[in-house]
């Protein structure tokens, strides 16, 4: 604690008086929570260094871990600093809990890096490490802005929520990139190694990132929670029309496929539920299949989700992109980000929690959050692709996932 006090007034003091500050003068710590209170403020009007693309990837693929370690030392106490100024800018914070709790863990991550030493690698690295699993054990922050309704309009929430999300994205790729090159590999949500190559749930850079293979992943999961919550599903056909690997960070995809995967089966399951044979054991019958066909080259893909679900009114397309929408029944129950980030393979984790239907057995909702779709186009957005959904009343919608290869632009990240 001495050390990280001594490193903290040294930060603090200008240059000619550093001699000073370099003397044995004891902190208590009072004084020391003052100091990294007042530091919040300072830290949150600095401007965060410029990255691009292109410099993340060099950084996954060229940088050693203790170049990268400093990096995160430097830049994310100015994140987290924008984060909790963000969060005190709400009207009453103080009184709403939900908000409150996630500014206060914010501000104890905060804290924990000004005091942490990057030249010690072995206990930097644990300390990243429990930051991170603390972050993604919060509640989810969506449900505290909707405490705001009647206080802020529904675009001023949309707009917050977006500016606060993709800050938090830009700063879960360059932990990502931290814990994977300190440990050589990369580790799933399910605790559970995957070949690097291959593992959907990798949250940095892999340079072959094969689409068609997270689609299928994707699928194979959505079918599992339309199973565990209707104990029917509908087929999911994944047709790759002939796709390059390219860089990409497969976590980021998987999220967005299986979101949209998840309306589109939902939907299906529930506009065909009267057609489905009682008696039936094998679950499809009577279901239209979902399609999802990819196609793409050495520059991006883009990979169309197809449903006879019935479709979208057209009153309802202009709500569709809003966190406060859902047109499923909203649920009573606290989540998790980590339970929503990515969904879990209920295979993996059926013995694990017995949470029961409601949620999937799994933890990972099919539906009632109501981010799952601004979420996805913020997410493409931000990786320089996007998307597109087109509706047939009725009938049913397409929707279209484009990405593009990571690193072929030069495009400044919001951090």
């Amino acid at each position: 604690m001495w050390q990280a006090s001594r490193c903290l007034l040294n930060r603090a003091v200008r240059p000619h008086v550093r001699r000073i500050a370099m003397q044995a003068v004891p902190l208590s710590m009072a004084r020391l929570e003052q100091l990294l209170e007042a530091e919040i403020t300072t830290l949150a009007l600095r401007t965060p260094r410029p990255l691009t693309m292109q410099l993340l990837l060099d950084v996954a693929t060229n940088s050693s871990a203790d170049e990268l370690a400093r990096l995160l030392h430097e830049e994310l106490p100015v994140h987290f600093a924008q984060r909790i100024k963000m969060l005190e800018a709400l009207p009453e914070w103080h009184c709403k809990p939900p908000i409150s709790m996630v500014r206060q863990m914010y501000v104890t991550s905060f804290k924990e890096l000004r005091l942490a030493d990057p030249s010690r690698p072995d206990q930097f690295n644990s300390q990243i490490r429990a930051i991170k699993e603390r972050h993604a054990q919060t509640r989810l922050l969506v449900g505290g802005l909707k405490q705001y309704a009647s206080e802020l309009s529904v675009p001023e929430i949309n707009d917050w929520l977006d500016k606060f999300f993709t800050l938090r994205l830009s700063t879960n790729m360059l932990v990502s990139h931290y814990i994977q090159m300190s440990t050589g590999r990369a580790q799933s949500i399910e605790g559970a190694f995957f070949d690097v190559p291959d593992n959907p749930y990798r949250s940095s850079v892999d340079p072959a990132c094969n689409i068609p293979r997270m689609a299928s992943y994707a699928a194979s999961i959505v079918k599992q929670l339309s199973l565990g919550r209707y104990g029917v599903a509908p087929v999911i056909e994944v047709r790759d029309h002939g796709t390059e690997a390219i860089p990409f960070i497969p976590k980021y995809f998987l999220y967005i496929a299986s979101e949209l995967l998840k309306n589109a089966v939902r939907a299906t399951v529930e506009s065909h539920m009267p057609d489905i044979d009682a008696d039936s054991t094998c679950g499809g019958e009577g279901l239209p299949p979902v399609y999802v066909s990819v196609s793409g080259d050495e520059e991006g893909c883009c990979c169309r989700i197809s449903d006879e679900g019935g479709g979208i009114a057209k009153a309802h397309l202009p709500y569709i992109w809003s966190y406060l929408y859902t047109t499923a029944e909203p649920l009573e129950m606290t989540v998790t980000r980590k339970a929503v980030d990515v969904p879990a393979d209920p295979r993996l984790l059926d013995h694990q929690d017995g949470m029961g239907s409601g949620m999937d057995g799994c933890g990972s909702p099919l539906a009632g959050l109501g981010c799952g779709l601004p979420l996805s186009r913020l997410y493409a957005k931000h990786f320089g692709g996007s998307v597109e959904l087109q509706s047939m009343p009725r009938f049913g919608t397409d929707v279209y996932i484009y990405v593009n290869r990571l690193g072929s632009g030069e495009r400044l990240l919001p951090l």
